[in-house]
């Protein structure tokens, strides 16, 4: 526990150092890649805030941490007109597997509520449910959807989750649902459960 609390007093203190030089910067283009990494930072510090608060802090429950974020994450954009529906079924990782499950979780989140709206009304459905041998983590949106060929681009985000995908032995899947766009990721849950053996 007290680890996880001078973990999440560093993030606090790395996110208003971020948050500080971002008021210094002029380019826009900057600026806007800082506030994505501030929220990258902010997800790890809310991580360390579940498990320091958590009375077994060897576990991580993916759908008390996804309600927490999207919460934040559309509450930062100040906008009312974005309905979010949540299907959360309680789902236990081992802690040293909840940063990457989290990082992945707030990009999908961050992702859907920058791209799909464009300033238009619209819907966000955000899933963590078990089937199986695996658990989904499941981001949707009734938003504008992806221009042709956004598919196969690649860019920081869609990197970052494939990368941390990967790392968990996750399958990712991207697709084009007209309107809007759906991504699913299927994490195994036994390579969940071996995480948390010495």
């Amino acid at each position: 526990h007290e680890v996880d609390h001078r973990v999440k007093n560093n993030l606090q203190l790395v996110s208003s150092l971020i948050y500080m030089q971002s008021r210094e910067i002029p380019d826009p283009a900057i600026k806007a890649s800082l506030r994505a990494m501030l929220s990258r930072i902010e997800a790890l510090g809310t991580v360390h805030r579940r498990l320091y608060q958590s009375d077994n802090v060897s576990r991580f429950d993916v759908a008390d941490f996804a309600r927490d974020v999207v919460g934040d994450l559309v509450g930062a954009t100040g906008r009312t007109d974005i309905r979010v529906n949540l299907d959360l079924e309680p789902v236990e990782v081992p802690a040293e597997k909840a940063a990457p499950v989290a990082l992945m979780l707030n990009e999908l989140v961050t992702n859907a509520l920058k791209h799909a709206f464009d300033g238009r009304p619209g819907t966000l459905d955000v899933a963590v449910r078990r089937n199986g041998h695996d658990f989904f983590i499941t981001v949707a949106d009734d938003g504008a959807g992806m221009a042709d060929g956004a598919l196969a681009k690649r860019s920081f985000g869609r990197t970052l989750v494939e990368t941390l995908g990967r790392q968990l032995q996750a399958r990712t899947e991207w697709s084009a649902t007209g309107p809007g766009t759906r991504v699913e990721v299927a994490l195994p849950i036994e390579q969940m459960r071996r995480g948390s053996e010495p």
